[in-house]
């Protein structure tokens, strides 16, 4: 009697590396309202965005507030923590010299 073909036993599913969570970055605009333009909350998308292309990373989720912007999505926290410094450094230097106010808290 001929005996079926041995199967290779079977592998579990493939997880994620550990350094992918689900990561979350928020920043504080200095006022509670200074996110709810339009055209300058585009800017920060953008930023974000842009930020991420230029360094061969994916781009983070980018959710805007009227108070704050959250970033977050399956990417390395200090990767996601490098983008959210280089949105804070890049827009908060253009509105200090655009407005001569602060955007971010802490600035």
């Amino acid at each position: 009697m001929k005996l079926p073909p041995k199967l290779p036993p079977k592998l579990p599913p493939k997880l994620p590396p550990k350094s992918l969570v689900n990561a979350r970055v928020t920043l504080h605009a200095a006022t509670p309202t200074a996110l709810a333009d339009a055209p300058l909350a585009a800017l920060i998308r953008a930023c974000a965005q842009e930020t991420a292309e230029i360094q061969g990373v994916s781009v983070p989720e980018v959710a805007l507030f009227d108070d704050r912007i959250e970033l977050s999505g399956m990417i390395p926290m200090p990767i996601l923590l490098a983008i959210a410094a280089e949105v804070r450094r890049s827009t908060g230097r253009w509105h200090l010299a655009k407005h001569g106010s602060p955007l971010w808290q802490g600035e």
